[in-house]
């Protein structure tokens, strides 16, 4: 193995005089540049071009840097103790104290602990980036009341020193400091260790009978082989090293066109080829791309494929039953009804409040038929204007109306092709779209707009509302024929209100995902919060739980009863349900209490009983009017 090049960002002298030192000791080869922020980026981009292996830095500095260069980045990590030096020695500065640090990186589990041994007052200022970081050193100058600013970055102590304030740099020790030096050199021979694998792959790649073309990291063309030299009729020679932006005009031009792709159509010269396109990623980070094609002359196989140009989104359900959460005898009624409906292959239509988990059921009922190794396609069909949803739904051809893409596009419908569309929300589709989304049920087969071809469609239809859509049917806002057609296998699901005795099982589940979704070690709900959430009626439903659950893990501090809090959570949702009046323009409007939905139209239709044009209304209600008309039409 060669000897490991390590570049190192320092971001006060004292980490340069130990890091030196101790690669002094260790007989490392260190390149040493030092540097804050975006002078940090530059050095370290520097030291990327001078080919060093692997980089370190600390702090906001080593942040930036990890997404600036293709290089691994070892950080150096702030320990409990580095903490306690930098606290112990601003005590002596002053009594108020900010301490300013990243939310994940720079507080520890002892934290709390630290200040208690310490018996100081600190007041907290965490952030996630650099601009949260800018918020956060502005707070603390206009509040006005801290006397010294301890921080892990540079740059944050000389911005607290220029606006008068006295100021600590929390510095890396030698155990730490030895640490990431050691991690660094793990990584290095990582990467190196790839380079040796891709080198005897190479020697595989020669072999294959597919074209495979390989760019590297700076999109240069770096591998061509002897098959793909054969079915472009090009000479390997003639491209590598050569830039994409230079190929576009050659016959490499459609293999290059777009990011990543699978098993996608191209006419490459004369010929069609069935292209895909992934990205090379070593530790996370994309180092290249490696574009495989092989000869495609069937019509059948350019039909098939242009059926599976799916993106990403919405192609895979993610859940199962197994993800439902809840013992309750209404719950599991549905889940064994829910199964039953995932065997036979009629249209379904799941009904509940929102919050209740309908996608959780669809994508549930997909992933247990003989579908599941389809697509799975989620559309909101409150989502979109009336304008876009019946060709994102049906597709449409190249010229079709101003504005259409050349080439046109395929609708969700041909996406959904072999496997599941669901159609949330259904109960928002304007009546043009439902009669032909009508026809879609009956015919299985669609028509893209501007198009008078007709293409048949594999495809199962899970629908879900929150609407009674009977009701809507009598008011004329939903076709009978449609609802008849939609509701052959109809699932109603139960709000969280009634099935109170799965709200245990969902909070403590919520408390464990959400803790380690924020990095975050919390105390697991007692009896009394338990019992608080029971209480609650819970008109959200589990999405209105899962925030309450997000806000607990976020505010709970050391030693506070987690009751105390719940407590606190639900008064403030009671207090917010509570108002009954809205307040706009200098009048005021009285509310009856219900479905949010409910009163959104109620205020809209006394403000159009005024006399108000529809833009005076959105522009009251901070909204637009296609969201106005859809919240209201008739």
């Amino acid at each position: 193995m060669s000897e490991i090049k390590i570049g190192v960002v320092s971001t006060y002298p004292e980490l340069s005089r130990q890091i030196m030192a101790l690669a002094a000791e260790r007989q490392l080869q260190v390149e040493l540049r030092e540097g804050v922020l975006q002078e940090g980026v530059r050095q370290a981009r520097q030291l990327e071009r001078q080919g060093v292996d692997v980089i370190i830095s600390r702090g906001p500095t080593g942040r930036m840097i990890k997404k600036a260069v293709s290089l691994p980045v070892a950080l150096i990590d702030i320990t409990s103790f580095d903490i306690l030096q930098a606290l112990h020695a601003a005590r002596k500065l002053g009594r108020r104290i900010a301490y300013l640090g990243h939310r994940v990186h720079d507080f520890t589990p002892d934290f709390a602990s630290i200040t208690e041994i310490l018996a100081v007052d600190v007041q907290c200022y965490p952030y996630s980036n650099e601009y949260e970081m800018n918020c956060q050193v502005a707070r603390i100058l206009d509040e006005g009341a801290t006397e010294v600013v301890v921080s892990t970055g540079q740059c944050i102590l000389e911005m607290s020193r220029r606006s008068g304030l006295k100021a600590v740099l929390v510095q890396s020790g030698y155990e730490t400091v030895y640490s990431s030096l050691e991690r660094a050199r793990e990584l290095a021979r990582s990467v190196q260790q790839e380079q040796r694998r891709w080198q005897r792959f190479r020697s595989v790649l020669e072999l294959t009978s597919d074209g495979i073309l390989v760019l590297n990291e700076n999109r240069q063309v770096s591998f061509l082989n002897p098959a793909g030299e054969k079915l472009l009729g090009v000479d390997a020679g003639s491209v590598l090293g050569r830039h994409v932006d230079e190929l576009r005009q050659t016959v490499l031009g459609p293999l290059l066109q777009g990011g990543k792709v699978s098993d996608v159509l191209k006419t490459v010269g004369k010929k069609q080829f069935l292209v895909s396109s992934l990205p090379i990623l070593l530790k996370d980070k994309e180092q290249g791309a490696v574009i495989t094609f092989q000869s495609a002359d069937r019509i059948q196989v350019l039909e098939h494929n242009l059926r599976r140009q799916l993106f990403k989104k919405g192609l895979v359900a993610r859940y199962t039953f197994a993800d439902i959460i809840g013992e309750s005898p209404l719950l599991h009624q549905a889940v064994r009804q829910a199964k039953k409906f995932a065997a036979a292959k009629a249209t379904v239509l799941i009904c509940g409040e929102s919050g209740t988990g309908k996608e959780l059921f669809a994508q549930s009922i997909h992933n247990e038929s003989s579908r599941s190794r389809g697509p799975f396609v989620a559309v909101n069909c409150a989502a979109l204007p009336e304008n876009l949803l019946e060709s994102e739904l049906f597709g449409y051809e190249e010229g079709a109306f101003t504005g259409a893409k050349k080439g046109g596009k395929v609708g969700l419908f041909e996406m959904a092709h072999g496997g599941t569309i669901f159609l949330d929300e259904i109960g928002e589709l304007p009546l043009p779209v439902q009669a032909r989304l009508l026809r879609v049920l009956q015919e299985r087969e669609i028509m893209r707009l501007g198009s008078d071809r007709i293409i048949p469609v594999d495809v199962r239809v899970i629908a879900a509302t929150n609407y009674n859509l009977a009701r809507e049917v009598k008011a004329g806002r939903f076709r009978s024929d449609l609802y008849h057609r939609l509701e052959v296998l109809g699932l109603e699901l139960p709000p969280l209100r009634a099935r109170k005795e799965d709200i245990g099982l969902l909070a403590r589940h919520f408390v464990r995902q959400l803790s380690l979704q924020e990095g975050k070690s919390v105390p697991q709900l007692n009896a009394p919060a338990l019992d608080r959430l029971k209480r609650y009626d819970w008109p959200g439903n589990i999405r209105e739980l899962q925030n309450v659950i997000l806000k607990y893990v976020l505010l709970i501090e050391e030693g506070q009863d987690p009751a105390e809090l719940v407590e606190r959570l639900i008064g403030e949702k009671l207090q917010l349900r509570n108002q009954s009046a809205v307040t706009g323009a200098g009048e005021t409007i009285t509310l009856r209490i219900g479905r949010l939905e409910d009163m959104e139209r109620e205020v809209i239709r006394y403000l159009k009983s005024t006399g108000r044009s529809s833009a005076e209304i959105a522009r009251l209600l901070g909204t637009s009017r296609t969201t106005l008309w859809r919240k209201t039409r008739a």
